[in-house]
This record gives structure tokens, sequence and C-alpha cells, in this order.
């Protein structure tokens, strides 16, 4: 008999629970219903509130359900019925047409979208061949450039070589040149002995020349030239 009332008080208090729990706008789970009573086993809290759920499910339906209709209502309501149908026919069809026109004229943006795309596709491929092309010809360029550093650097080692050979033999020319001024200077300051063409006649070379023009005469010391005899 304890039981059967104990039962009885844990309903009406899940009962409570629930309705203020609805009333309140709260989820309605065992664990909502246990922490609104305070307490309790889930064992004997969630039978109970499955079926007050079930029984508030079944209340509320009820209430819902409209109730049959009268017999003199079911012609006009047909009447009503097949206008509201037709009117809903004509507007559907009406957005039917709205809505194929649209379609078509989305189709003909599409159609036209893909044919720019193959448009922007094709440009985008040449764009990507002209970059190719372009990358070549700057890898040629780099690669000619570094060639052409290469023969420059080359140029300027002969070119150096030959300052250097060409500098070498102007000193060699300098020091023969200064070797041979030195020569000619000391051949300037050796001495000259002068030769007269004529010398002057000695006393000798008088009388020499008397006897060999086979002339005598008369030879004094103080005379300049000899005097010739008579």
């Amino acid at each position: 008999m304890a039981q059967k009332k104990s039962s009885a008080s844990l309903e009406k208090q899940i009962r409570d629970a629930i309705r203020k729990l609805t009333e309140d706008g709260k989820q309605i789970t065992n664990q909502t219903v246990r922490d609104e009573i305070g307490g309790g086993s889930f064992r004997e809290i969630g039978p109970l509130v499955k079926q007050v759920k079930a029984e508030i499910a079944a209340r509320e339906k009820a209430e819902r359900a409209a109730p049959e209709m009268p017999e003199d209502f079911h012609d006009a309501a047909a009447a009503m019925w097949q206008t509201a149908w037709q009117l809903a026919d004509e507007i559907a069809a009406s957005e039917r047409h709205a809505h194929a026109a649209e379609l078509e004229r989305l189709r003909a943006e599409a159609d036209e979208a893909l044919s720019n795309c193959g448009l922007v596709e094709d440009e985008r491929d040449e764009a990507e061949k002209r970059a190719d092309a372009a990358e070549k010809m700057l890898t040629e360029a780099e690669a000619a450039l570094l060639d052409a550093k290469f023969e420059i650097a080359r140029l300027n080692g002969q070119l150096t070589e030959r300052e250097t050979y060409i500098e070498s033999r102007l000193a060699e020319a300098r020091g023969d040149d200064a070797s041979e001024a030195v020569s000619d200077d000391e051949v300037s300051a050796e001495p000259k002995i002068k030769v007269e063409e004529n010398p002057p006649a000695t006393e000798n070379d008088t009388q020499l020349d008397m006897f060999s023009k086979g002339k005598t005469g008369k030879w004094k010391p103080d005379d300049a030239e000899p005097i010739a005899a008579e």
C-alpha cells in the first residue's frame, strides 16, 4: 500500500514538473524532470516521464484534429477547391513559364560564360607559350652574356699581356738609348788631333823642295823665302 502511494506521489510530482517545464519553455527530459523534482531514480522516473509525454502528445493531437465537414458543405467546398486549384495552377503555370525563361537565360549565360572561358583558356595558353618563349630567350641571352663576359675577360687578359710586353720592350729600348748616349758622350770627351792639309814648311822642307826642282839659290836665315840664283 505504501509503495503504491509512493508511485502515485512520484507520478504527481513528475506531472507537475513537466507542466512547469512546459510553461517555462524548457525541454522535457528525464534529467530536467529529475532536477525539477529534486532527485530520484532514473529507473522510476523514466517510464513515468514517457507516459506523461505520450498523454500530452495524444491530447494535443486530438485538440488539433478538425471535425468532419458536414454534407451540405461538400459541394461548395469541392467547387471552391476546384477554383482554388485552377487559380493556383494558372499562377504556377505563369511562374513555370517565368522560371523556364529564366532558366533559358541562365543557360545562355552559362554557354556564353563557357565560350568566354574557352577564349580565356586559349589566351592563357598563348600567354603561357609566350612566357615560355620569353623565358627561353632570357636563358639564351643570359648564356650569351656569360660567354661575352668570358670573352671580354680573355681579351682583357691578352691586352694586359700585350701592354706589359710593350712596356717591357720600351723600357729595354730606353735602356739601349741611354747606353748609346753615354758612349757618344765618352767619345766626344776624347782629345781631338787636328790634321792640317798644308802644314807650315820647315827649313829642311824648303831645301828639299829647292833641290828637287834643280835650282840653286842663296838662303838667308832671316828671309822669309829663299832667294833664287841669278
